[in-house]
């Protein structure tokens, strides 16, 4: 650094230098100023040392300044340089003019006063105006020379000046591409954690979830040791974003992701695959019991209430287990495996854990053969209703039917309920479907109770996520006043699960369906989130015990007694009680020890068609 400020400095005192010479010789304005009176002045000496000069040589009083007569001719010698270097041009002008007088005068004396030491004087004028002219010439090339040098001063200068700026201009461009550069960075960044993790709950998404995946594969495969791919998925959790927004369900998705991450082995991995599905990654070794006990608590973990916006929502979930790498040697199989056996827990019941087996492939291709079939079958006219009816213990007669679907189909045939209404509601075709059940029931009811001159009710089976619908209190109306079926003869079925996702809404749901006259019945009692609670939160007519507890009625008195107390209960709290599944007279019995209201089941009457009807009016059960 001190070496560049004495470079700088060199170059500052050189350009002072330099400055003032070419001002002082190539400057017309500087170097012409009081030039008349350096003339005038350069004439005036001149002459006066060439009068001397004269004098010297002739007049005798002179005659002391004999041996001054060559300092004369220097002085005038000096003169005439001077003039030169200062007014270049004029000045040399001048000195042709004063020397040609000067020689002129010489000659005048030498020939009047026969004078030859003018002789000399002669020589040393002519030898002046040589020296002048030497001098002049030289002048205007040193001129020319600080010209170019002055010129190729200022190009440097501007070079140099041109040579900052575009430094500055480089330094200007450095800076923008840093913070391009950094821009860029953070971009990758953006764009990997987009890419790579899901934007609602932070999780790693399936790009990571499969490249991780894909890195145990390509890890394990020639060390035979296993992991395993866990596939989750909410049951119910369609219902809850359709009926309470978005905003709801992107918060029950965030706290599910929260309760599994916090639940999960620290060497496990967990990311959202998609919608209400989740994966976690197993990448340690286990048994198929601590496999089973660890999903156990996870499910367990998923079960509790979620508290979002002081409202509670019940979220359960299935599970599906593959391995590898004995249920698949790539990413993709082990994911289709473990979403097979997800589906297969869902059609178990829901809120179940299953491992992955073989034969569940070919319960999935099965289904995924009905699945363009089922869209069209209303389309086709392939579904059709049974009724089940149900009749009353006390009167022995015919209360009512349970409206029951059926689908025929043209390729597959009769394809049972327990098969097509999981279909259904996986592909979203439940609502639609239970529409059309619900119009043809009213227009069936209509018909029997004008041919029959008839009062009782008909029974239509709702679903949890038909319920939660946004449409479904308009979808009613609409059916209601495009049959004009009469709302008293009209029940609606309803399971313990419309409860789990959203209480509250479904109690709402409910209670408006009672204020139009439908008559509210609580199905399945005791075979999914049975709660003697529920009864008292929901609007509740009618309870319906489900078959399962009716099969064990004669050989169970665990049963007995349970079935007793819930018809007691139930009776002090004005509902009706209606049995299910009822095929054998000792049930009967039993069920008439303790009051019940309504029978349903083979031992009265099977599922019917319509044109069947009549013969329940023409007889009377015993």
């Amino acid at each position: 650094m001190a070496q560049d400020m004495d470079n700088r400095e060199v170059q500052e005192d050189e350009s002072s230098f330099i400055g003032r010479f070419v001002d002082t010789n190539l400057h017309p304005a500087e170097k012409q100023r009081f030039a008349a009176l350096k003339i005038a002045a350069y004439v005036i000496f001149f002459l006066l040392f060439a009068v001397l000069n004269a004098l010297v040589g002739s007049v005798s009083a002179f005659d002391f300044l004999v041996p001054f007569r060559g300092v004369f001719s220097l002085v005038q010698l000096m003169l005439s340089i001077l003039i030169v270097l200062s007014l270049n041009t004029k000045g040399f002008y001048a000195v042709i003019v004063v020397s040609a007088l000067q020689i002129v005068a010489t000659i005048v004396a030498m020939i009047r006063f026969d004078d030859t030491f003018a002789l000399n004087g002669l020589a040393t004028t002519i030898l002046s105006l040589i020296i002048v002219g030497i001098i002049l010439a030289y002048n205007r090339r040193v001129a020319r020379e600080i010209g170019r040098v002055a010129a190729k001063t200022e190009e440097l200068e501007q070079a140099n000046t041109d040579l900052k700026k575009r430094e500055e201009e480089t330094k200007r461009q450095n800076t923008l591409l840093k913070e391009y550069n950094r821009a860029m960075k953070e971009n990758e960044e953006r764009l990997y954690q987009m890419n790579h993790f899901d934007t609602v709950t932070g999780l790693p998404n399936r790009v990571k979830i499969t490249d991780r995946m894909d890195l145990l594969i390509s890890i394990l495969s020639n060390k035979n040791m296993p992991f395993a791919l866990i596939y989750v998925d909410l049951d119910n959790f369609k219902t809850i974003n359709d009926s309470m927004g978005h905003k709801v369900g992107d918060m029950v998705l965030q706290s599910a992701a929260s309760r599994l991450t916090s639940s999960i082995d620290q060497e496990d991995m967990i990311g959202r695959w998609g919608g209400d599905e989740f994966a976690i990654i197993v990448q340690r070794q286990f048994s198929d019991e601590d496999m089973l006990n660890y999903v156990e608590n996870l499910r367990d973990t998923l079960s509790k209430p979620f508290s979002i916006e002081e409202s509670e929502y019940t979220v359960t979930a299935s599970f599906g287990v593959s391995f590898f790498p004995q249920d698949g040697t790539t990413s993709a199989e082990l994911i289709k495996c473990a979403e097979t056996a997800m589906y297969k827990a869902k059609e178990y019941g829901k809120n179940m854990v299953q491992f992955f087996r073989k034969e569940m492939k070919d319960d999935i291709m099965r289904k995924m053969k009905y699945e363009s079939k089922l869209l069209s079958s209303i389309k086709n006219r392939e579904l059709y209703l049974a009724f089940q009816p149900q009749f009353d213990m006390k009167e022995r007669k015919l209360r009512g039917f349970e409206a029951l679907c059926r689908w025929n189909s043209e390729r597959f045939g009769e394809v049972p309920p327990t098969e097509f209404i999981p279909v259904a509601e996986s592909v979203g075709f439940i609502v639609p479907l239970g529409e059309w059940v619900l119009e043809t029931a009213c227009l069936t009811l209509n018909r029997i109770k004008e041919t029959y001159n008839w009062d009782g009710v008909m029974s239509v089976n709702i679903s949890a996520v038909q319920l939660m619908s946004p449409m479904f209190l308009q979808s009613v109306k609409r059916i209601i006043q495009k049959t004009g079926v009469d709302t008293k003869n009209l029940e609606f079925e309803v399971t313990e699960s419309v409860m789990v996702s959203n209480v509250d809404y479904a109690v709402k749901v409910l209670k408006e369906i009672s204020a139009m006259g439908i008559t509210v019945a609580l199905d399945d009692f005791g075979t999914g989130y049975s709660s003697l609670n529920y009864l008292q939160q929901l609007p509740i007519n009618v309870l319906k015990i489900d078959k399962s507890f009716v099969d064990e009625l004669p050989i169970k008195n665990a049963q007995r007694l349970m079935v007793g107390s819930i018809i007691g209960l139930v009776h002090q709290m004005k509902i009706k009680v209606v049995a299910e599944g009822v095929d054998d007279r000792r049930q009967l019995d039993i069920l008439t020890k303790y009051q019940c209201d309504f029978v349903q089941g083979n031992i009265w009457g099977c599922p019917i068609l319509e044109n069947e009807v009549g013969v329940l009016f023409e007889t009377k059960p015993v």
